[in-house]
């Protein structure tokens, strides 16, 4: 509606989990914002339906986003449960200290056992290096790639950089050119085969900002002096690739799936 409230919102206020779950599975922003900074994950937590948040946050929501009167979930949960789920959440987010008994999952029952009517995202379905996989095409399952340097690794930044492609990670052009002490001709020169593209500063700070994936110490300087939007300011990426590491002075070793 004109104060951005959507039907993400309405299903989330209201504990529609059957249209919460149709609305995402059909790429529905979990993370959408109305007028005043109201998302899906704060409608959901001040409804006390767990079951809610859960799928919310099998979809990516990040619950450290505040509304801009500055509630957060934590805040806004009222019901112990609710606030020990958010903890207990973020906890695995953050990084637990050694000697955390929530290091560690207890099951009191399987999924197998359950009835199916219960929540809407089995988050327990058919887990990686499941026995159903095994005869898929190996050329297609993905590896691991590792990262290895001397050096402090440069911040990389998972951006949409247009509305047709997906997200993908991306250097801040100046941290690359400052590392190998280049200017932006003589880079490209040399370089041509490594994607560089611009975006409105406004919209990179927008979405570095609502990144669940940084931390603080992370993020770009100048966040609270950020373009206004509709400001005509960009700024410009090179796209993260295994070669531009190499180019950078890292090691990179790539890992099966299955080994």
């Amino acid at each position: 509606d004109n104060a951005g409230y959507t039907a993400l919102h309405e299903a989330c206020s209201r504990g529609w989990t059957d249209i919460l779950n149709i609305l995402l599975e059909h790429g529905a922003n979990v993370n959408c914002s109305a007028q005043d900074g109201t998302r899906p994950v704060h409608d959901a937590v001040v409804n006390d339906n767990l079951e809610t948040i859960w799928l919310l946050l099998s979809y990516g929501a990040d619950p450290t986003l505040a509304t801009y009167s500055g509630q957060t979930a934590m805040k806004l949960a009222s019901s112990d449960t609710m606030k020990r789920f958010l903890s207990d959440h973020l906890s695995d987010l953050q990084g637990r200290a050694e000697g955390d008994p929530g290091v560690s999952w207890d099951f009191y029952s399987s999924s197998v056992l359950e009835e199916k009517d219960g929540f809407a995202c089995d988050l327990l379905h058919n887990p990686p290096g499941s026995s159903d996989q095994e005869g898929d095409d190996p050329m297609e399952e993905d590896d691991f790639m590792f990262e290895l340097s001397d050096k402090p690794l440069l911040p990389c930044y998972n951006l949409q950089v247009s509305v047709s492609r997906g997200p993908c990670n991306w250097f801040l052009f100046s941290d690359v050119l400052k590392r190998l002490k280049l200017s932006s001709r003589i880079f490209q020169a040399r370089f041509p085969h490594f994607e560089i593209t611009t975006m409105p500063k406004a919209e990179f700070y927008r979405q570095v900002a609502s990144s669940q994936l940084l931390t603080p110490a992370e993020r770009p300087g100048g966040l609270d002096d950020r373009s206004p939007p509709g400001s005509s300011e960009t700024v410009e990426l090179v796209r993260y690739e295994p070669d531009l590491l190499r180019l950078l002075g890292s090691e990179v070793e790539f890992q099966s799936c299955n080994s």
